[in-house]
């Protein structure tokens, strides 16, 4: 995989991701500096961790046949990205959010938002030269979207999120299955 190819499947993962990060940073708007930065260091470090274990896994049991790889990861993106699109369609805006002043709830709400990154690493980690280096990219993507997630309530004044960003990360996936396509028909 290319660098744009990782910077478009890493922005997928911030977009599936950006409404649980946008409800932290509301509920958390008017907390102490230390619970934000708390929620930002464990969410970041589990999506961090679990997408660097799938690129890991990826990259370990991967084929020495290229196309092979190829089609795993095409379907891969394949399926998820529809999920995340459908999903994102058919979800409405949470009415109640979760208490992320308790660690805990944190941990879990960062684990279940991590299944995501570990797919997606799977399907990097089958194509890539430089593991690496793509899961660096990954990470800076994750923390400035996190971070992001904290700041923008506070500096927009939102009240309530009726923003969801869900299903662009559908169609960035499906985006990057479609170039994988086109990379297998040798367009």
């Amino acid at each position: 995989m290319n660098t744009f190819e990782i910077i478009i499947l890493a922005l997928a993962l911030v977009f599936n991701s950006w409404i649980s990060y946008l409800n932290a940073g509301l509920v958390l708007a008017g907390g102490a500096f230390v619970r934000k930065f708390l929620y930002t260091g464990i969410t970041f470090l589990v999506q961090f961790i679990l997408a660097g274990v799938g690129i890991w896994v990826g990259y370990k049991v991967g084929s020495p046949e290229l196309k092979v790889n190829m089609l795993i990861s095409l379907s891969i993106l394949f399926i998820l990205g529809l999920k995340v699109l459908l999903s994102g369609i058919r979800q409405q805006a949470p009415e109640k959010v979760f208490d992320y002043n308790v660690t805990k709830v944190v941990f879990f709400a960062a684990l279940a938002e991590g299944i995501t990154p570990l797919i997606i690493g799977i399907a990097i980690g089958l194509l890539s030269i430089d593991p690496y280096l793509n899961w660096l990219l990954i990470g800076v993507f994750l923390i400035f979207g996190i971070l992001a997630g904290q700041i923008i309530p506070v500096q927009m004044g939102i009240r309530s999120l009726k923003l969801r960003l869900g299903p662009v990360g559908g169609f960035l996936l499906l985006a990057a299955a479609l170039k994988l396509i086109l990379n297998l028909s040798g367009f």
